[in-house]
Formats: C-alpha cells, structure tokens, sequence
C-alpha cells in the first residue's frame, strides 16, 4: 500500500466525522452511540457498523449510495476495505 493510500478508518477526520465501526469507541455507553451517529448523519454518513452489525440512519433525502460503483467497490472487499454499505459482503 502506498503512502498516500489509506483505510477508511485510517481517515483523520475520527473527531468531526465520528468512527466508522462503533466497537472502535473508547468508551461504548449510550451517549458515546448516540454521539458517534449524531456526528456521522451530520456529516450524511448513514452506515454505521458496530462489529459485524450494520446500523442505518435514515437521511430523509436522496443519496448516491446505491450505484453501480457501490457494487463494484464492494463486491468481495472485505469489511474493513471500504467504509460501512448494505452492500458489504458477509
């Protein structure tokens, strides 16, 4: 991997943006939940993950998340490879 190349959770947006897997949390209350997913539809990231689980939130309008890029990106990547989508494998 490049040096330039990252994760999405290597992102240096964590404290604006929140994080990607919720069990990555330092503290996993209901306020820390409530928080992290605040901060992500804020930002229109509605896929959350907390472990293998995928949380959705509801953006109430129109979203790119659903195109044919989606399925390639996501077809046979690994968890991890992509930020979280309905469209990971399992």
């Amino acid at each position: 991997m490049g040096s330039k190349e990252r994760y999405h959770w290597q992102a240096q947006n964590v404290k604006h943006s929140g994080v990607d897997d919720m069990v990555l949390l330092s503290k996993i209350t209901e306020d820390a939940i409530v928080d992290n997913l605040r901060k992500r539809y804020m930002d229109d990231y509605i896929f959350t993950y907390i472990g293998p689980v995928l949380i959705s939130v509801n953006p109430f309008k129109q979203m790119p998340y659903f195109t044919d890029r989606e399925v390639e990106l996501y077809q046979g990547a690994a968890q991890y490879e992509n930020p979280p989508h309905v469209y990971r494998s399992g």
